[in-house]
């Protein structure tokens, strides 16, 4: 103690004692105590000098870590165990269940997925499954993507059902009764396959893969007994009437390119192309092909969007699994539900087409081509609620002009039809324009909001659709 008081008395005598500080000599032997502080000892009682609280940090060194820790972790200890593959869940939609009953044998359906990867994010697996009736007609996806090296590849399998409606029929079975038959036609695929994605750069890309496909087909019938007044008094159980089954191969080559901008509601600048080959081989033999092409070019605040797409089946059963061309997705103002409801109730039934309807089947066929251009602008920057703390999203509006051809193997193609040409074989491009508005609805979806005229039917008013989904 004496020697400690000693040093102490030493060091403040060189550094200094602070202004109305008490030194330790005047302070009983029994009472006194002292603190540390940087620049040596000061009585626990006299107030820190101010180069205790001024005096900046110090660099961190090894040897004022050794000195604030005890024990640091001995290196030489550590381990090194190779990594093992442990799949976690990254989500999983949430399951649904119901009953709805229909007379083509639909009654529960319910349905959820769920995605597992690894710490990773190497290795994804996913399992999804709904049904909608059957089991048979469940859609179950099952697959494993490995992306742990630069060529990233996926496995897996998958089953969907698709179902066409039939024409239906009218037959006379007595002077005042009737037979109508009412039929859905259904494919039930299951394809299992194998795909390879390889990165040439950045924004392009090589996939290839191989598909085995095996196609279930079925024709689901309802016969109904019919009076004079229309009036049904009997009907049949379901009917299903089994085709024999279809199997084939499908390798599949593609050279991708993606460097396009998206904004709110789509792209607004850059380009995109898809080009790819896919022959089969088996019950069907056809060759697929595809030409995707989109272009943006964007002057503030303006975009200037074009698009040309071609896809076609050839060979020898290439017109089956034909594509409807009058989907918004496509070309707009040629719907199915507004020429059913116009140019088909007024339509003479054809014995050739499919659906009865010439107006409605000039837009189906194996091979179809579209043009489209479309002048993007903002309609708003940003609109905010006065009485809600909400702020939307700028809206989007457009100017559009729509063109595209549906034909098959036997179709003629012409640049304009004559007059006593006949639809379902003479096929003439279709065109329409109009006005769009394109919102994201606080981010959940894109809703589309199409004003159209067409400039090739017979009905050929203007009229509103709503899309959901980006644009093109």
């Amino acid at each position: 103690m004496t020697s400690l008081l000693a040093a102490t008395r030493r060091d403040t005598t060189r550094s200094g004692t602070p202004a109305g500080a008490a030194t330790l000599a005047d302070q009983p032997r029994a009472a006194a105590s002292v603190y540390r502080s940087p620049t040596g000892f000061r009585a626990s009682s006299a107030a820190p000098p101010k180069t205790d609280s001024t005096t900046g940090a110090t660099a961190v060194t090894v040897r004022t870590l050794l000195d604030s820790a005890t024990s640091l972790p001995d290196t030489s200890e550590f381990t090194f165990k190779a990594y093992h593959t442990r799949f976690t869940p990254d989500y999983v939609a949430r399951p649904t269940v119901g009953y709805e009953r229909d007379n083509f044998g639909r009654g529960f359906f319910g349905g959820t997925a769920i995605s597992l990867s690894d710490l990773l994010g190497n290795h994804t697996l996913v399992f999804a499954g709904a049904v909608n009736g059957r089991l048979s007609e469940a859609q179950v996806l099952a697959a494993y993507i490995n992306q742990a090296h630069r060529l990233n590849w996926a496995t897996g399998f998958t089953q969907e059902p698709y179902y066409f409606y039939q024409p239906t029929t009218i037959q006379a079975v007595a002077p005042d009764t009737s037979l109508l038959t009412v039929g859905i036609r259904r494919f039930v695929i299951r394809d299992g396959f194998v795909q390879a994605y390889y990165p040439c750069s950045r924004f392009s890309r090589v996939e290839l893969g191989m598909h085995a496909v095996n196609i279930s087909d079925a024709v689901l019938q309802q016969q109904y007994l019919v009076d004079q007044a229309g009036f049904i008094f009997a009907q049949s159980d379901l009917q299903t009437k089994n085709n024999p089954s279809i199997t084939y191969v499908s390798p599949s080559l593609a050279l991708v390119h993606d460097n396009a901008l998206f904004g709110y509601v789509g792209p607004f600048a850059g380009s995109r192309y898809r080009v790819q080959f896919s022959p089969n081989f088996g019950d069907w033999q056809f060759l697929g092909g595809l030409a995707d092409w989109r272009r943006y070019f964007f002057a503030r605040p303006f975009t200037l969007a074009v698009r040309g797409l071609f896809f076609g089946r050839f060979g020898r059963d290439g017109d089956q699994f034909p594509v409807f061309l009058g989907s918004t997705e496509l070309i707009r103002g040629y719907t199915a539900g507004s020429l059913i409801n116009n140019e088909c109730g007024t339509s003479t039934t054809t014995t050739t087409g499919r659906t009865g309807c010439s107006e409605l089947d000039e837009l189906i066929g194996s091979r179809i081509g579209v043009a489209n251009v479309e002048l993007r602008f903002p309609l708003t920057r940003s609109v905010v609620l006065g009485f809600l703390p909400v702020g939307l999203p700028p809206i989007e509006g457009a100017l559009f002009y729509d063109m595209g051809l549906a034909w098959e193997s036997g179709s003629i193609v012409k640049w304009q039809r004559d007059a006593g040409d006949d639809p379902e074989t003479v096929r003439s491009p279709l065109r329409s324009w109009g006005g769009s508005i394109r919102v994201n609805f606080l981010g959940f979806v894109v809703l589309r909001f199409d004003y159209t005229k067409p400039l090739d039917r017979l009905r050929n008013k203007a009229y509103w659709t709503v899309s959901l989904g980006p644009t093109f």
